[in-house]
């Protein structure tokens, strides 16, 4: 590669760095004071991990006490920490469905589960129809059996949940989910910044308390 070649892609790159940077500063400023939150003397996953095993539960059980843990645990739905591992979101208690279960398949990989990471682009959530979005969530084999488990419904159980795909169902590689995951903190922080220059409220669904619908 020539010499000016690689300083125009520097450059172009150094571009792309500071508009993202300057895309995110909105979201940046509202979390600067979203530190760790504890629940029932849970804060990291590695909290997590020793309160699961200290159940005694196993199998589908333990599962089950893993997602509802995970659940509660995420108290906002927030595009706005976009930036966050699966377990600084956790920390916090704040993301977004990539967030929540990718944190869950770490927790239940942690206690010994086979588990893959799977998303589909279009999801039909049983009671909120005008969901149109896309969606990760995990699937899980115990014993020859397959489920679908996500931590998004305080009523979801492995094998029931509360979407449907709507699109293909494909498996979440990490290059997937950085690249979803970098297109959600530019989009939201497009709207952020909309709503600072135009005076009007950002969209609800964009940092909402529980609960959640997927």
């Amino acid at each position: 590669m020539s010499g000016d070649r690689c300083k125009t892609l520097v450059i172009v790159g150094g571009g792309l760095a500071a508009a993202a940077g300057l895309l995110m500063l909105p979201a940046a400023w509202k979390m600067r004071v979203r530190g760790p939150c504890e629940l029932n003397g849970v804060t990291t996953l590695n909290d997590a991990t020793t309160a699961c095993r200290r159940t005694g539960l196993a199998g589908w059980d333990l599962v089950l006490y893993a997602q509802r843990l995970v659940y509660d645990k995420f108290a906002f739905y927030s595009l706005r920490n976009g930036w966050d591992t699966p377990a600084r979101a956790f920390a916090r208690g704040m993301g977004y469905c990539t967030h929540y279960n990718l944190a869950l398949g770490q927790l239940l990989e942690r206690l010994g589960f086979d588990v893959e990471p799977v998303f589909s682009l279009r999801i039909r959530v049983f009671d909120d129809p005008d969901w149109t979005m896309g969606h990760t969530w995990l699937r899980v084999t115990l014993g020859g059996e397959t489920l679908d488990v996500c931590a998004g419904h305080e009523n979801n159980r492995p094998g029931e949940v509360g979407f449907s795909p709507l699109a293909p169902v494909l498996h979440g590689s990490q290059v997937i989910f950085f690249l979803t995951n970098l297109g959600l903190i530019l989009f939201s922080g497009f709207l952020d910044w909309k709503a600072l220059l135009t005076g009007q409220p950002p969209p609800s669904w964009m940092f909402m308390a529980q609960p959640r619908r997927r």
